[in-house]
């Protein structure tokens, strides 16, 4: 296990995202859902930043044409030049490595889209969820 927020885990997130969802992941719905998912990965480029207010930093997510081609773990002022910057406190970042559904904490607002063009992001929602969710994977201590 890797520290939340730090370097290491930050690789390990960005693994995760970009490899996608496992073919159990997959097998538990349908298919014209990860269909939809796989379209709107292919046609999204930007910057995601995930920030912990009580945190001094935030996890920064670069995609190209639907792969996560880098991630870093940046300072306060790095999230202001993201596309999307996503919000939750420590505690609810820790329930999403935690095994928290991510889908629940965007809906519920736990995470909550802090900046970026709302409608752009509710187009890829989906997609954003499936991202959390695989980061959520990735064990943190």
């Amino acid at each position: 296990m890797t520290a939340l927020f730090s370097p290491a885990w930050a690789d390990a997130a960005r693994e995760a995202v970009d490899g996608g969802p496992s073919d159990e992941v997959r097998a538990g719905k349908l298919p014209a859902y990860w269909e939809w998912i796989d379209d709107a990965r292919a046609r999204h480029d930007g910057t995601w930043a995930l920030v912990a207010p009580d945190l001094p930093g935030c996890l920064l997510l670069e995609w190209e044409r639907g792969r996560c081609t880098r991630a870093a773990v940046g300072g306060a002022g790095s999230a202001p030049a993201a596309t999307y910057v996503l919000s939750a406190p420590l505690a609810v970042w820790q329930e999403l490595v935690g095994g928290a559904d991510a889908g629940r904490l965007v809906m519920y607002r736990r995470i909550r889209l802090e900046r970026g063009d709302v409608l752009a992001f509710f187009r890829i929602v989906y997609f954003v969820v499936e991202s959390l969710a695989a980061i959520g994977r990735v064990r943190a201590g």
